[in-house]
């Protein structure tokens, strides 16, 4: 089901996706603070969205939520969204937007959008979202949703072979 905020459109993740994110998904900024890699080719981006667009982990016990998110004002896509629905009711959460529109409060717009999607849906959902100590935007970003610093992790392994903190918050 695609969501819409004043200048946002959340559309479901599918595989088509993958030709329209790829090139915003090289910019090497949006990995300075999370666990992934720049998508090495359309075609492992497909593959990748077509096991997201399945909405279900492979043994079942989570929920995948994944949605592109589409600027009316700057009529492309800017990045993308996303929630897992766990058994224990938390919604694990996670967002990456292309730099070059960092600043406009789209992250906010969509991220606000999904949660009010989330608390319609599903029931008594835990909120939460792990965050580089260091990526001081995606902090404010929680901080504004009224997400609240919950536990430290120290010396987290990264796939670039480094050592990370991560803070966890949490939201109700």
């Amino acid at each position: 089901m695609k969501m819409y905020s004043q200048r946002l459109c959340l559309e479901p993740l599918k595989p088509d996706h993958a030709e329209l994110l790829f090139d915003g998904l090289q910019s090497a900024s949006i990995y300075d603070f999370i666990e992934d890699i720049p998508p090495q080719s359309v075609e492992s981006l497909r593959d990748r969205y077509i096991v997201l667009a399945r909405r279900q982990s492979p043994d079942g016990t989570e929920i995948w939520l994944n949605w592109a998110v589409w600027s009316f004002v700057d009529k492309c896509y800017i990045g993308y969204v996303q929630a897992t629905i766990t058994v224990d009711n938390s919604a694990i959460l996670g967002y990456v937007f292309f730099p070059n529109l960092w600043g406009k409060g789209y992250a906010r717009e969509a991220v606000k959008c999904m949660i009010n999607y989330l608390v319609e849906t599903y029931q008594n959902l835990d909120f939460c979202a792990d965050v580089n100590v260091h990526n001081h935007r995606s902090i404010a970003l929680l901080h504004n949703l009224g997400f609240v610093r919950s536990t430290f992790f120290q010396n987290i392994h990264s796939h670039q072979d480094e050592f990370n903190h991560e803070v966890q918050y949490r939201k109700r």
